[in-house]
């Protein structure tokens, strides 16, 4: 009771963490989908795998009440790695509330979790409306989606088709975010810091790219670097076009476990290309756009 006191004291107080870059486990992917097709994804930015044994909780603030729901997580996240929580529903007969988690969300999770509903303490049935928040040692706010004490659902603040993020779809946190949310904002914007990809989007579960991890990008690069669209995205055949923002020098395509797909290079002095795509399996793939001024910029390409 002592420590839940303590963390309510600290929500209210708006009190964080001194966390710094990149040391600290926060929440990676956020899946809100149809029914119980809900999933949380945990990533370790650190090169130390991490063994949650008891200290990480995490859960949902049910319809803004102020006074979160959390539950014990467990497990290791490996080096740069990830872990998938989904509420556990698996009985292929349920019906109404027991309806089974999807297949290919089965499929991603490392571990399912909360199996039972109850009214007042179902820290994994988030509904979009729910902020949801991970905590250490019960005092500490490693992460926060939403903004504890406001029933959302949220959308980005002026956005003139007022489209609801944390509703009906799955949000992946940006590659250059090196921490959790550590205290409750004033205003939750979630385009600063999440990609949205429809409803029901599973593809990228189970991995995540970040600046933390060791590769050939960095923030600085993201940061300053040019921009580029993609088109399809998702891919339908095999042709893309590329067109940036500057001249573009080359890209290199991978898969999601790093192997290089296609690459080309010495492009010349134009900002639209091309690319004629070998034939891919369903699943999430990396493009990497190399501008002529030596800065790089990447996006997340979904194959079906």
């Amino acid at each position: 009771m002592k420590k839940f006191l303590l963390l309510c004291t600290a929500i209210g107080a708006s009190f964080f963490s001194q966390a710094q870059d990149c040391s600290d486990i926060f929440i990676s992917e956020y899946v809100e989908g149809t029914n119980n097709n809900k999933a949380i994804e945990l990533y370790n930015p650190t090169a130390n795998p991490i063994v949650m044994n008891g200290q990480y909780k995490m859960g949902r603030d049910r319809n803004g009440n102020g006074i979160p729901m959390l539950m014990v997580i467990t497990g290791t996240i490996q080096p740069y790695s990830t872990r998938v929580f989904v509420i556990d529903k698996r009985d292929a007969n349920g019906t109404g509330l027991e309806l089974p988690v999807a297949l290919d969300l089965q499929a991603k999770a490392d571990t399912f979790i909360n199996p039972v509903y109850v009214e007042n303490n179902s820290p994994m049935y988030f509904n979009g409306d729910d902020s949801f928040v991970l905590v250490k040692n019960d005092v500490t706010i490693l992460d926060i989606i939403g903004r504890i004490g406001e029933q959302g659902p949220w959308y980005v603040p002026g956005d003139p088709n007022t489209r609801w993020w944390t509703e009906d779809q799955t949000l992946v946190r940006k590659p250059t975010v090196q921490h959790g949310v550590l205290s409750n904002p004033a205003v939750f914007d979630p385009s600063l810091e999440w990609d949205s990809l429809p409803r029901n989007t599973y593809d990228s579960l189970g991995f995540h790219h970040c600046v933390c991890s060791p590769g050939p990008i960095s923030v600085n690069e993201i940061e300053k670097g040019g921009k580029f669209s993609v088109y399809p995205n998702p891919m339908a055949g095999v042709d893309l076009a590329i067109r940036g923002d500057r001249d573009i020098y080359g890209y290199t395509i991978r898969t999601s476990n790093g192997a290089i797909l296609k690459k080309e290079s010495a492009l010349g002095k134009q900002r639209y290309y091309s690319i004629s795509m070998p034939e891919v399996s369903a699943g999430v793939y990396i493009i990497e756009v190399e501008f002529e001024d030596g800065t790089r910029s990447f996006q997340k390409l979904l194959s079906r």
